[in-house]
């Protein structure tokens, strides 16, 4: 074989793979291919593995599908109650529509720009809706989600992108507003704390009236009781002692005359000095006059 042949097969195959190598092309597994003609999308790969194309003809752009994480600036925004808070927020996106955000968006770049436009405007719109205390609570669930969704209408949709997640990395008052804020918070719980005290006290009032009522009718109610019975005792013993002073009434007189005597001559130093008549004495005569008596 002469030299020339030789030459012309070593020029073959190196146009061979130089062909091969323009004719075919590699999708990773996080990529999307879009296959360009003469700068025209012609084809969308989504397949990873080792592809063909036309040599010269075509081009081919990759996007990556993974999600990225693009961070706002930190932004000082009023509230509705006035008050301003300073936010940093981050975005959690990815390529959904990877032939739209060919046509819009080219690049990430492009797409981050437009993303913190949005962002912003709708942080400054939905912040300056609620009040303050809001965006301490875990009503900024809520927020977050309003911003997610005005941000895939505005910002998502049209460049063929997916918003997976909006985060506050962190919500915190500027430095000049703080100590105003806290006094003002101070001043919120210390009326809250009076407001429940007042309430407190007057329920214990209430239960308090409410416990001298029933205490009230308790002893009212116990007295009365006490009345009716005592009132039952004195009317059966007064019963008892006419029935057994009627049978005897000499026992009974001279009964009595003994507890006069006794109640009349109380205690061990007292001493009677007299003579022994009147009515204490007529029971201790002699027999005759007793028997007269």
């Amino acid at each position: 074989m002469s030299q020339g042949k030789i030459v012309a097969i070593i020029v073959l195959l190196g146009a061979v793979l130089i062909g091969v190598y323009n004719s075919t092309y590699i999708v990773p597994q996080a990529e999307t291919a879009i296959v360009l003609r003469f700068g025209n999308p012609q084809e969308v790969i989504e397949e990873p593995g080792l592809k063909f194309k036309v040599p010269i003809a075509d081009q081919v752009t990759t996007f990556d599908r993974r999600v990225r994480n693009f961070e706002a600036p930190v932004a000082e925004l009023p509230t509705r109650d006035q008050k301003y808070i300073v936010v940093s927020a981050f975005v959690r996106y990815r390529i959904k529509d990877s032939l739209t955000f060919f046509r819009v968006g080219r690049t990430f770049e492009n797409a981050e720009n437009q993303i913190q436009s949005v962002l912003l405007a709708t942080l400054r719109s939905v912040i300056g809706n609620v009040p303050l205390t809001d965006t301490l609570t875990p009503k900024r669930a809520d927020i977050m989600r309003q911003v997610k969704d005005e941000l895939t209408r505005q910002a998502a949709e049209p460049y063929g992108i997916e918003i997976v997640d909006v985060r506050f990395k962190r919500v915190d008052l500027p430095v000049q507003n703080s100590e105003a804020v806290f006094n003002s918070m101070r001043t919120q719980r210390a009326q809250e704390a009076a407001g429940i005290r007042a309430e407190g006290a007057r329920e214990a009032r209430e239960k308090r009236a409410e416990a001298d009522k029933e205490r009230v009718v308790l002893v009212a109610d116990a007295r009365r009781q006490a009345e009716i019975l005592r009132g039952e005792g004195d009317a059966e013993a007064i019963s008892i002692y006419n029935e057994a002073f009627g049978r005897d009434p000499a026992f009974f007189d001279f009964y009595r005359s003994l507890q006069a005597m006794q109640q009349g001559l109380a205690g061990d130093t007292t001493t009677y000095v007299g003579p022994p008549a009147g009515d204490f004495f007529r029971f201790f005569g002699n027999q005759g006059d007793a028997q007269a008596q």
